[in-house]
């Protein structure tokens, strides 16, 4: 039952995911979006919140009844201003309608998937389940590598799924795309429970 509820949500995540390519890293100057760094989802039960460096591509955020897909990539690609101090990154956050008995997903369920793909890192966080897929990072982003990492965690009631696509031989693909998939997590993690002390657990993800 884990896997299939697994299933049915990175299939409608991939559905409102598509389309959206690579927006923001390669926008025209002419049609650059609004870019923050927090956009509240479902009333404020899931804050989005970017890590530093990065922000909401919020012209290309989509809202569909199975779920709600927002893009981040640097702040700097976005908005066509200046130096960025973080590394090229397309990063997407996607959220399920709350459901009453939502439970965290196994990584075990996430990474089966993506059969057949490889999946080669396996991991269940303190509150995150992540894997690192060998394939499909490409279609996400023009000159991407394939290989990426996604990730599943609850809150408030809401499966989230996160996924880290990065360029070619990008250091992002390896331990630090790991690292910046629990950072992103954790700042949703606090942004919502910010929002809703009383309803969102206060651990702390653990490397």
């Amino acid at each position: 039952m884990a896997t299939t509820l697994v299933a049915m949500f990175f299939l409608s995540a991939c559905m409102s995911e598509g389309g959206i390519g690579a927006l923001g890293l390669l926008q025209a100057e002419s049609d650059k979006p609004e870019a923050i760094r927090e956009l509240p989802l479902y009333g404020g039960d899931v804050v989005v919140r970017a890590p530093n460096g990065y922000c909401v591509d919020t012209a290309h955020v989509t809202r569909r009844p199975a779920a709600t897909v927002a893009p981040l990539a640097s702040c700097s690609s976005l908005t066509g201003e200046g130096y960025s101090p973080v590394q090229p990154a397309f990063m997407t956050i996607s959220v399920l309608s709350k459901r009453s008995r939502a439970e965290q997903p196994r990584a075990a369920d996430l990474a089966a998937t993506f059969a057949p793909v490889e999946v080669t890192a396996v991991e269940d966080g303190d509150g995150v389940a992540l894997v690192r897929v060998s394939d499909g990072g490409q279609s996400r982003l023009p000159e991407g590598d394939p290989r990426h990492w996604r990730g599943a965690m609850v809150i408030n009631g809401h499966l989230v799924g996160l996924a880290v696509y990065a360029p070619k031989g990008s250091d992002l693909t390896g331990p630090a795309g790991r690292r910046l998939l629990l950072t992103l997590a954790e700042s949703l993690r606090e942004a919502s429970m910010e929002a809703r002390p009383s309803q969102v657990s206060s651990r702390s993800l653990i490397e």
